[in-house]
């Protein structure tokens, strides 16, 4: 068990009572990670979400045959920040991989009881979906805006 308050100041979770927060405390469990670490790999079944608290995480899209880098990084998770958000949504599969810079410290929350919580309290459930939908439109716009901007460059510079 977490202390509520370590995931109470989350986006996804602002939105909770005190005892709804409990609720989601008790699930959660810390764990930490060294410089390099993969901590969800693209395509894979993500069995945990992810509440960062300390160092940052670089999400990146794998590339078959090739080693990643950093050039890869499609996002960098800061703390207070989540990550791992396919394992509340089927298939479950991670639509790109999470690295550790540095030493990192997150929270974990794992998939089955999170979903069971959900089931058996709707009203969590449509609280952290909803903020959780909101996050992942954000980061599709933002990815949006960055291709935008990468393709108007190749066309005025002529790449």
């Amino acid at each position: 068990m977490v202390d509520k308050e370590k995931i109470a100041s989350t986006e996804i979770f602002k939105e909770l009572s005190q005892e709804q927060l409990e609720k989601i405390a008790d699930l959660c469990e810390g764990i930490c990670f060294d410089d390099g670490d993969r901590i969800i790999t693209d395509g894979k079944t993500t069995d945990f979400f992810f509440i960062l608290e300390e160092g940052s995480v670089d999400l990146r899209f794998e590339v078959p045959y090739r080693e990643t880098s950093k050039k890869m990084t499609v996002l960098t998770i800061k703390p207070g920040e989540c990550f791992g958000w396919s394992a509340l949504v089927p298939p479950h599969q991670a639509t790109l991989s999470g690295y550790s810079v540095g030493k990192s410290r997150a929270i974990k929350i794992p998939r089955a009881k999170l979903l069971n919580l959900f089931e058996r309290n709707n009203s969590i459930g449509y609280l952290i979906m909803n903020k959780l939908a909101m996050m992942i439109a954000s980061r599709l716009a933002n990815q949006r805006e960055l291709y935008i901007k990468d393709l108007g460059d190749s066309l005025q510079f002529k790449w």
